[in-house]
């Protein structure tokens, strides 16, 4: 039950109690003044009578009797009596109570008017003669008690029934206006300004006049609770932002971290839209560890992340992105859909940024970075999205060169079953293909310099390790370029590409021509290809024809494994030189001065990118550069091959080779 109620109730029953009270006593008054009355006029009527009743010439039996039965014929009286001195009753006029009968009996026993009656001498001279007795009759008082105590009581009940009536618009009133007044304040409670128009900031109290005096009491508590929830709620507000940043932010870096790029990739996706995912990986974080303290490591990376900031924040601009750190070693950039253009600035702007900030290593080398970008739309999965970007990342991780590899969905559709396999899936697959003899070797014929080679690659059939004989027809090759990265990452890409080799030299027993196997730069380093590489080649280079098989295999690595690995390389060219293969190096424009190895390494030829060429010619001072390029490899005797020939240059390029002296 509400105060109000409570109140008005309270009220309400002292009122009522106070109007009964009234009420009682009112007709407790009348009472006492009808009986009094009644007295009186018995007193009188029975003197009146007696003086009467004393005249001599009423003395007679006959006359008295008259003079009784008129006085009580008038019928103010139900009893008269005279009696004789000796106390014998003469006369006596005796009748009922006739008015009594409308009155209720409740009320003639609460309110109660009793017989009166009155006493006087008659006498005849000074000689007594009796005694007359006259009772008053109470009807008459108790019917005027009874009405006017009915018109009281029904007043009484209208006034109720009016206040009760009160009450209710009163009751009705008062919550309207308790309302309007508290919801009025408590608005300013919930506004978002800091300070409402015209507080008292020293007090705290709202000037707003109240619309009672009452509650003005009430408007200066609720103005005074409405600064303390201002002041609480700006101090929870900024620890909510303090412990927001917390959870989403990086410690180290100040960027965000996983939890937030997460749930910002999967938000973009539920909201239908599109853009780019962009990862890169330290992968020399636990070198750098053991190079540098603790402090200094966490103050690199701090320095890293405000570069890689500031390099979204130049190039991106207005463009929503998310710049976060996935765990240790890995950065993510998370874009909208943006031009084609602005997003290749941005990513040399990253990767120009990554390579400045090198740190360098304990062999004099620098820290190197695996680049992975692929693209998104809202009609796929997110756990598709990051299979795909994993597999990018894997990918840049296997070729070592630093560069972005892109992958994207259309071009990942294919083999869409296989990016959502774990790393435990993919050792058994691959596992199994090395005991059961799953690989093949796919050879694509290859224009180099107007002349047809032939190009290998490593081949692995994907089918489930649980297939069927009859499942056969439904088998799937996977190519070098898709499971490669991932066995670099496992551990098995020495067995691969010693796979690789053993079936190239198959193929050279059974094929003319000159044959082009890719080895990747981590398989340089591991045991199972270079222990056991020489015993393989022993096999098919045991005399001179064999040898001159050999020498129609030519291995081919990045010229990325020149710059970072040389010790590795110089190695293995001592390994397979005295078995005949040739060693061949692709990408030299874009790691120039690998072109000084070349005389060292005896390398078979550089394979040149038309587009490499072409991008490098454009560039002032390139064809300088070029130039000299050529001049050190054809010092070395490695020529250099132009991959699809010279129809795939243009007129002025052509021109422009001639025109520095160079002949490719």
């Amino acid at each position: 039950m509400s105060l109000l109620r409570q109140l008005l109730i309270s009220v309400s029953v002292a009122i009522f109690v106070i109007l009964a009270g009234a009420v009682w006593l009112t007709t407790d008054s009348a009472r006492e003044y009808l009986h009094t009355q009644l007295r009186v006029q018995t007193d009188s009527a029975a003197t009146s009578l007696a003086l009467t009743l004393s005249q001599p010439s009423n003395q007679d039996e006959v006359t008295r009797e008259l003079i009784i039965a008129a006085l009580f014929d008038s019928g103010q009286f139900s009893r008269i009596t005279f009696k004789g001195v000796d106390g014998d009753v003469s006369v006596q006029k005796e009748a009922g109570d006739q008015r009594t009968a409308e009155v209720p009996g409740w009320f003639v026993k609460y309110v109660s008017i009793g017989a009166v009656q009155a006493a006087a001498q008659v006498s005849d001279g000074w000689q007594q003669v009796g005694q007359v007795v006259v009772e008053a009759d109470p009807g008459y008082a108790r019917s005027s008690l009874w009405r006017n105590f009915l018109r009281l009581v029904g007043l009484v009940v209208a006034a109720g029934v009016a206040w009760a009536i009160v009450v209710f618009i009163l009751t009705r009133w008062l919550r309207r206006m308790l309302h309007d007044e508290v919801t009025k304040q408590l608005e300013l409670i919930v506004r978002d300004d800091a300070q409402p128009t015209g507080v008292d900031e020293g007090l705290g109290v709202a000037p707003q006049r109240a619309t009672f005096l009452e509650l003005r009491e009430v408007t200066q508590a609720i103005a005074s609770a409405r600064q303390s929830l201002l002041s609480t709620a700006e101090e929870r507000h900024a620890q909510i932002e303090s412990l927001q940043l917390e959870l989403n932010q990086d410690p180290v870096t100040q960027l965000a971290n996983r939890k937030y790029v997460v749930n910002e990739l999967r938000s973009w996706l539920d909201a239908g839209r599109n853009g780019w995912l962009l990862v890169f990986r330290l992968r020399d974080l636990a070198e750098i560890n053991r190079v540098l303290v603790r402090s200094l490591v966490d103050d690199w990376l701090l320095s890293l992340g405000q570069g890689l900031q500031a390099q979204v924040q130049e190039h991106a601009g207005a463009t929503q992105h998310v710049l976060g750190r996935l765990n240790g070693s890995d950065f993510v950039l998370l874009i909208e859909d943006v031009d084609a253009s602005l997003l290749q600035r941005l990513v040399r702007a990253i990767h120009q940024e990554l390579t400045r900030q090198r740190i360098q290593l304990s062999n004099g080398g620098f820290c190197r970075w695996a680049l992975a970008q692929t693209d998104f739309e809202s009609d796929e999965s997110f756990s598709h999205v990051l299979a795909r970007l994993d597999q990018a990342l894997m990918r840049a991780e296997s070729a070592g060169h630093g560069e972005v590899e892109v992958l994207m969905r259309d071009a990942s559709d294919a083999q869409e079953d296989y990016l959502t396999e774990g790393e435990s899936q993919w050792r058994a697959r691959l596992q199994v293909g090395l005991e059961e003899g799953l690989f093949t070797l796919g050879v694509n014929e290859r224009l180099l310099q107007d002349e047809i080679w032939h190009e290998a690659t490593l081949m692995l059939r994907g089918q489930s390790i649980t297939m069927t004989q009859e499942d056969e027809a439904a088998e799937r090759l996977l190519s070098a370029y898709q499971f490669m990265p991932v066995a670099t990452r496992l551990g098995l890409s020495g067995a691969c590409d010693l796979r690789a080799i053993e079936l190239a030299m198959q193929w050279l027993q059974e094929n003319k021509g000159r044959l082009i196997v890719r080895v990747s730069l981590p398989s340089l380093s591991q045991p199972a290809l270079v222990q056991t590489l020489p015993a393989l080649l022993e096999r098919f280079c045991t005399d001179k024809a064999t040898t001159a098989l050999c020498g129609r295999l030519y291995i081919e690595l990045d010229a990325y494994a020149l710059q970072s690995a040389l010790p590795q390389v110089q190695e293995f060219v001592a390994l397979v030189r005295p078995f005949g293969l040739q060693l061949g190096v692709r990408r030299l424009l874009t790691i120039p001065q690998i072109a000084l190895e070349a005389a060292s390494l005896q390398l078979a030829y550089m394979r040149i990118s038309p587009l490499e060429l072409t991008e490098m010619m454009n560039k002032s001072g390139g064809s300088d550069l070029v130039r000299a390029l050529w001049e050190i490899c054809a010092r070395a005797h490695t020529p250099w091959y132009l991959e699809g020939g010279e129809d795939e240059l243009g007129p002025q390029l052509r021109a422009d080779l001639r025109q520095a002296g160079i002949e490719i």
